[in-house]
């Protein structure tokens, strides 16, 4: 990763459909040359897709909340068989900790909510906190360039 890769990382994470001669115009290099770095981004793993950011209290799920579980010890396997198929849940964390796992999840009122944790409760002690606000949202840290060790520096 040489620094014109982190500067399209990070323009393509703040607008992903700039085109490929408004990212050249922020590298200074051509649209065929951006191109081909984007490509071999995306096929090396490093972008891994691209979509739209929904404002999900604005299409009507005004509540989302991080629900950690403490899941119990023989019902793992069931647990996650059953938290793929929520369609509440946002994204799954697995982590360190008295919780194992972390979900993000989007309702549409507290009564539904409360029939997910009721869901949950058959694998799992639960531990819910809801989100007021989410002042940072990004994929990556700002400086991350300078977190990596890089033989480009």
């Amino acid at each position: 990763m040489d620094k014109t890769n982190w500067k399209l990382l990070k323009a393509l994470e703040s607008n992903a459909r700039l085109t490929y001669a408004e990212l050249g115009k922020l590298v200074h290099l051509s649209a065929p040359a951006v191109a081909e770095r984007v490509r071999k981004l995306e096929e090396s793993g490093v972008i891994t897709g691209y979509g739209a950011k929904i404002n999900l209290e604005k299409v009507g799920i005004p509540i989302t909340a991080l629900v950690a579980c403490h899941v119990y010890r023989t019902k793992e396997r069931e647990f996650k068989a059953l938290i793929l198929n929520l369609d509440e849940v946002i994204s799954c964390h697995n982590v360190t900790g008295p919780y194992a796992f972390v979900l993000r999840v989007a309702v549409r009122s507290m009564s539904l909510l409360d029939e997910l944790l009721e869901r949950l409760i058959e694998f799992s002690d639960t531990n819910t906190m809801m989100i007021l606000a989410a002042p940072v949202l990004r994929e990556m840290p700002v400086n991350i360039e300078k977190m990596v060790i890089s033989e480009e520096y």
